[in-house]
């Protein structure tokens, strides 16, 4: 219950490295000279009534003793901004979390064509700031490896202001901020991009070209974007892409009429309800190298995979789920000869398998929340208990998880 801090208390911690205050409720001010003159952690959490941070915790001028690398700030519902100065030189990493007053951020986040500052800053998260309008003057640090930013719902747009040919952003997370990615485009040209995830951006309405701007992007996620009508249209062309994940985008009619990348491993696609194209038309033979298959509701099927899907023989697992209207698991199943796992769930028109069997490397099968299956598939009297008695794991569900 402290109202302030001594200087000379904590300034006496010649040594001290990191650390950590969280949970002060009466806490309102710091010291405004510094303090443990090695301190390259600070973590800052919890604290009701805190107006203002430390002033030393900025350089101001030509001089600064502060050498902090990692600073976090969480749950400080009465701050409004930093104090004066630019962020330390030696700062990589800068977390803020459930600052709901926070009007601005540091001055010094930024950098200007003119400006002859070293920044080291490699991590930037800023969470649950829905009071932040936009950036400070300038372009994120060219140093910036990974941005995270969640639920900050009136912030800006990214811009080519902002984020321009960043050469070492490899990571960008973006989640409930319905302004700050309403146009992509100043995703382009980020060469060293390896994992794009963005989700409930509700102004998203469509991607730039982003084939050969992106040429090392490995994930893209995106999920709960309630306008989004399209992919890009040459998504094929990245060839990096491993991982594609598509979940809640109800706009979204068709994929690219071009196919998928080739050397894509997983694809999911959840809850995508407009998606009733078939299954063959997605071209899923294009990505000679998938493994994994994930298909949660969209897709009006009667039968999987019909008799024009071509799936990729290199499929190891296949999980699919609430196709209302599926009947059937077809023949084209046995066209898979590397398939281990196969999992379905909640089909409830599901009635028949393959007579001619499934493949014979199937190790799993599970079958869940499919009535009609569960006396068909019942051990030794079942229909089909002939069928997959020689997998090794077999579990048949009709109700729960």
């Amino acid at each position: 219950n402290e109202q302030g801090l001594e200087p000379n208390e904590l300034h006496c911690l010649a040594s001290l490295e990191h650390l950590r205050i969280e949970s002060c409720s009466e806490l309102v001010s710091f010291p405004e000279k510094g303090f443990c003159p090695k301190l390259k952690r600070l973590q800052l959490r919890d604290f009701p009534w805190l107006k203002n941070l430390p002033c030393w915790i900025m350089k101001q001028g030509e001089l600064t003793d502060c050498l902090i690398e990692d600073l976090e700030i969480e749950e400080c519902p009465s701050l409004t901004s930093f104090p004066r100065g630019i962020l330390p030189p030696t700062l990589k990493r800068l977390k803020i979390q459930d600052c709901i007053c926070l009007c601005s951020l540091p001055d010094g986040l930024m950098q200007a064509d003119n400006n002859k500052n070293t920044f080291c800053l490699e991590n930037l998260e800023i969470i649950s700031c829905p009071s932040l309008v936009r950036f400070p003057h300038g372009r994120l640090p060219t140093s910036l490896k990974m941005l995270k930013i969640w639920e900050c719902l009136q912030l800006e747009p990214l811009s080519d202001r902002i984020l321009p040919n960043n050469a070492s952003l490899e990571y960008i997370d973006i989640w409930n901020c319905p302004t700050l990615i309403s146009s992509p485009d100043s995703l382009n040209n980020l060469k060293c991009l390896m994992e794009l995830i963005i989700g409930k951006c509700q102004y998203l309405k469509y991607f730039p070209e982003i084939d050969l701007s992106l040429p090392n992007l490995r994930t893209l996620n995106i999920s709960n974007c309630a306008n989004l009508k399209s992919l890009p249209h040459q998504i094929l062309n990245l060839t990096s892409l491993l991982y594609l994940t598509i979940c809640n985008c109800p706009c979204i009619v068709s994929f690219p009429k071009g196919g998928l990348p080739p050397n894509l491993l997983s694809l999911e696609i959840w809850d995508c309800e407009q998606l009733k194209e078939p299954i063959s038309n997605w071209n899923l033979h294009t990505s000679t190298s998938l493994k994994d298959l994930i298909i949660v509701g969209g897709p009006d099927l009667v039968s999987f995979p019909d008799e024009k899907c071509l799936l990729p023989t290199t499929l190891v697992s296949i999980y699919i789920a609430k196709l209302n209207n599926l009947e059937s698991l077809s023949i084209g199943l046995l066209n898979l000869p590397s398939l281990e796992e196969l999992e379905v769930v909640d089909c409830p028109k599901l009635r028949s398998l393959p007579r001619e069997g499934l493949p014979t490397t199937l190790g799993r099968l599970r079958i869940r929340n499919c009535s009609l299956l569960k006396d068909q598939c019942s051990r030794e009297k079942g229909e089909y208990w002939p069928l997959i008695a020689s997998i090794p794991c077999v579990e048949i569900q009709s109700t729960g998880f």
